[in-house]
């Protein structure tokens, strides 16, 4: 058995669209087996249960009924809706008692017709069996031409001992077993009403429910929450995109930030590059020049024209002033000889410690800008008390006076 739920009113709409006279089919359906056809038979599932339930529950009794419903036709297909069903009871002087269609029992059909489903037509009947043998198919065959004849007349046959319900239609002479038939679901409140009253007003609830209609109803949960879960599944996949989205835009500016930041960068080091240059250029061309500490005097030349100056501005202080002058320069003298003879002990004795300068060690220090004599010996000696022995090492006779290149001896 094939069993395939689906809805058809995308079907019905694309043929009222295309100007076909369209069937109109229910929305809910559950395909049972093959209705390839172009002859289709649905049943609602209140009426589907109605018979299963009258069927099972006397599995040994043969029982029939009419069914009700309407036909419906298009161009290229013929339809079968069933809706409703009555029972016939069962004449007691025929050999089949269950399955009889006489003229007391189509009388109390057509009553119950009126009274229950005024608006439905006869569209075929049912039968239930204990089991199905060629005597009793040719009896059925014979009930079905002599009640039922007519195009597209239908019977619904149940095998309760193989549990096997079919479709037949009258084709060439004989029923023929059709391959599939669709059970649908609505509100059929015809047939409840029917069923309440032929079951003692009992609610419908307390009828043993068909596994079909249970099964039609469980799919039909099943395929909303199918519904939800793509709608839930569409949602999800909405935003993750537009999240996909803006990550994949804020990557873009911080890569570009992060190329403008790069290059910002890499201007400041450019720029302080430059600025180093220049301050190093501006350092190589500043002369250092060191203030050495010491006794300057005047030389007597200087003292001489100084006096003579003063004797011209100022004739009545003459006397005194050269006085002074005398004085100044008998002192003047006598530190220049001091300091002459103190220079000329220390250069004889720079002098014969050079005599075996042959055998004194030395390093030599090349003069570069902005160097001293003095610079240079705190530098090599850690101090300038040396300063007068390097002159004397090197014949230097003022210390202020070096050049770029100029070699230094350090002993």
């Amino acid at each position: 058995m094939i069993e395939i739920i689906c809805n058809d009113n995308d079907e019905n709409t694309s043929k009222e669209s295309a100007g076909v006279t369209s069937i109109r089919r229910p929305k809910n359906i559950k395909q049972i087996g093959d209705v390839s056809s172009d002859k289709k038979i649905y049943i609602e599932d209140y009426a589907f249960t109605y018979i299963n339930s009258l069927a099972y529950t006397s599995p040994s009794e043969e029982q029939s009924g009419v069914l009700l419903g309407k036909f419906q036709k298009s161009q290229d297909e013929k339809c079968i809706f069933i809706k409703g069903v009555i029972k016939a009871k069962p004449d007691e002087n025929n050999q089949h008692t269950g399955i009889c269609f006489n003229e007391n029992v189509w009388k109390k059909i057509y009553c119950e017709v009126e009274k229950y489903f005024p608006e439905l037509q006869i569209v075929g009947w049912f039968a239930a069996v204990e089991s199905i043998t060629p005597e009793l198919m040719e009896y059925l065959k014979k009930v079905h031409v002599d009640n039922f004849s007519g195009n597209m007349k239908t019977m619904y046959l149940v095998n309760t001992s193989e549990r096997e319900e079919s479709f037949y239609l009258y084709e060439n002479g004989m029923l023929k077993k059709q391959k599939g038939y669709v059970c649908f679901y609505e509100r059929n409140f015809q047939m409840q009403e029917y069923m309440m009253e032929k079951r003692g007003h009992r609610p419908i609830e307390t009828v043993k429910k068909d596994k079909v209609v249970d099964s039609i109803r469980t799919i039909m949960k099943e395929k909303e929450e199918i519904r939800q879960q793509k709608r839930t599944a569409a949602i999800m996949y909405g935003i993750s995109t537009f999240m996909a989205v803006a990550v994949l835009v804020v990557g873009i500016n911080l890569m570009n930030s992060y190329e403008k930041m790069k290059s910002f960068d890499k201007s400041l080091n450019n720029m302080a590059k430059e600025i180093s240059d220049i301050s190093n250029e501006g350092a190589k061309d500043t002369v250092v020049v060191n203030k050495i500490d010491g006794n300057v005097k005047p030389t007597q030349e200087e003292t001489t024209a100084f006096a003579q100056d003063v004797t011209k501005n100022d004739g009545g202080q003459q006397t005194t002033i050269n006085q002074d002058v005398t004085h100044q320069n008998a002192e003047q003298e006598g530190y220049t000889k001091q300091d002459s003879t103190d220079q000329s002990s220390e250069i004889s004795s720079n002098t014969s410690q050079m005599g075996g300068s042959d055998t004194i060690k030395y390093e030599s220090y090349t003069v570069k800008k902005g160097d001293t004599i003095i610079g240079i010996c705190e530098e090599y000696y850690g101090s300038h008390d040396k300063l007068g022995e390097v002159l004397a090492f090197n014949n230097i006779e003022d210390a202020n006076v070096l050049y770029v290149g100029q070699e230094i001896k350090l002993p």
